[in-house]
């Protein structure tokens, strides 16, 4: 998974400025197996406010209790960090921190019933677009941190986009925890056996897959079997071919998905495979077994996203043979990247142990804790970093200076949506690779879905 890091300081904050000016977006999902979950314990105090957290020395009014983490870190690194985390923090407040790791699906499933029922963890990760976040914000399943932030200068703390991300009629209900993009990697062997430099146009993209094609070599890979990589798909695509702008309107409700612009993107993108610039099958194709087959240098591009730069650039990877480049827009357009946070800390609404919870949550991104996220390949959502003593690799300065250099940067679509409109897009896509519906029918029967959650309430204007 994630490993190595960013460049520098300055290449962290330029990027972090950068992203929400303009458009914004959410992160980037994946599937992994489920270990084991763990039974909450029982409660062992009562329920704190964040008024509550301080006294006038600030010093800790409350006494520090076990709580229940549930995260979805199921494996690599992020399964290291989020454990050396739980440790840390047991054995400095002499608690228990009892992790219990959930599939993403299924967490963000079983989540809700578990809040209800009294059975929930006390603080989790969440995706913090409207549709996911949000709507744990109004359902009261999610604890407002507002006065907290303001109490504890979290403005100071964490970027402006990873509270942003999480702020819903003006109150915050969690903080953003990493930043992420997602682009295109290639191979830089094959660019060089054949003269490429990275493409600066679509047509220029489109003529290297053609003639890496026509040379006897895979220029793309496309899997879609696991369907969540076909969200990201997506989401570069029609930034790529409609543009940042015209997302962010979709997303404030000031125009539709069902345009020609659109379209034209899902079109292009089943062209990949109908031209044979891809696998035959996209959705029989797994994202293991796909990482595996670029990674034996079998194929010269994937797009996939920055949490690969780890295992992409390390040593067991394709190491200085790696490079990444966003998608580029067809002639006349300007490129847009696709940017995004990786995920919510969210607390519990209804939990009875709210303040070590949040305790918690701020000793995750502490000063003295928080380079920890850099050594797990994570660029943390925070204005607290020092990268300067870390090792980078060549691809993590690849990735750095592409997204330093972006002049804007585009939504990640699925996290933003409501989950209803991602299950149609799930399977839209799918459908698009298989050649059985145009990019306008999916585009269609997107905005169609959307049109009904907004009647029903479960979806509101994302205004920047």
């Amino acid at each position: 998974m994630r490993r190595k890091r960013l460049l520098s300081v300055t290449a962290l904050m330029l990027t972090a400025s950068m992203v929400f000016t303009g458009c914004m977006s959410s992160t980037v999902k994946k599937n992994a197996e489920q270990n084991e979950p763990a039974s909450a314990p029982e409660a062992v105090a009562e329920n704190n406010t964040s008024e509550a957290v301080s006294d006038e020395e600030g010093e800790a009014e409350e006494a520090y209790t076990d709580i229940v983490l549930w995260d979805d870190s199921t494996d690599g690194d992020a399964n290291t960090l989020f454990q050396e985390l739980a440790d840390g923090f047991a054995e400095k407040y002499g608690v228990n921190v009892e992790r219990v790791v959930i599939k993403g699906e299924d967490l963000r499933t079983t989540v809700k019933a578990a809040i209800n029922s009294g059975e929930g963890p006390d603080i989790f990760t969440y995706d913090s677009g409207a549709g996911y976040l949000g709507v744990l914000a109004k359902s009261g399943l999610a604890y407002d941190l507002t006065a907290v932030a303001e109490q504890d200068s979290w403005n100071d703390l964490f970027k402006e986009s990873a509270l942003d991300a999480c702020t819903f009629d003006g109150k915050l209900y969690g903080v953003g925890n990493q930043l992420e993009s997602v682009g295109v990697y290639y191979n830089k062997d094959i660019f060089d056996k054949y003269g490429y430099s990275e493409p600066s146009t679509y047509e220029e993209f489109e003529a290297i897959c053609a003639e890496l094609k026509e040379n006897g070599e895979l220029p793309l890979m496309l899997d879609d079997l696991d369907q969540w990589p076909g969200y990201h798909y997506e989401s570069i695509w029609l930034n790529a071919f409609a543009g940042c702008d015209a997302v962010s309107d979709v997303l404030a409700l000031k125009s539709q998905f069902n345009q020609d612009d659109f379209a034209l993107g899902l079109d292009k993108l089943q062209e990949i495979v109908k031209n044979g610039w891809t696998i035959e099958s996209p959705n029989a194709m797994g994202h293991d077994d796909a990482r595996k087959m670029f990674l034996s240098g079998k194929v010269a591009m994937y797009p996939t996203g920055t949490w690969e730069v780890g295992a992409f650039g390390g040593e067991e990877g394709l190491g200085d043979k790696c490079g990444f480049f966003f998608l580029p827009a067809p002639e006349g357009k300007e490129t847009t990247g696709v940017f995004g946070l990786g995920q919510a800390i969210v607390v519990n609404g209804k939990s009875a142990n709210t303040y070590t919870a949040v305790k918690f949550l701020e000793y995750m991104f502490s000063d003295e804790i928080v380079n920890k996220w850099l050594d797990a390949g994570f660029i943390p959502a925070t204005n607290n970093t020092d990268i300067t003593a870390c090792d980078v690799t060549p691809l993590f300065a690849d990735a750095a200076n592409t997204i330093v250099t972006a002049d804007k940067m585009g939504s990640n679509l699925d996290v933003l949506l409501p989950s209803k409109v991602n299950e149609v897009t799930a399977n839209n896509i799918q459908e698009l690779l298989a050649g059985k519906k145009t990019g306008m029918e999916c585009m269609e029967e997107k905005q169609k879905i959307l049109d009904e959650e907004v009647e029903k309430g479960n979806f509101e204007a994302i205004v920047n």
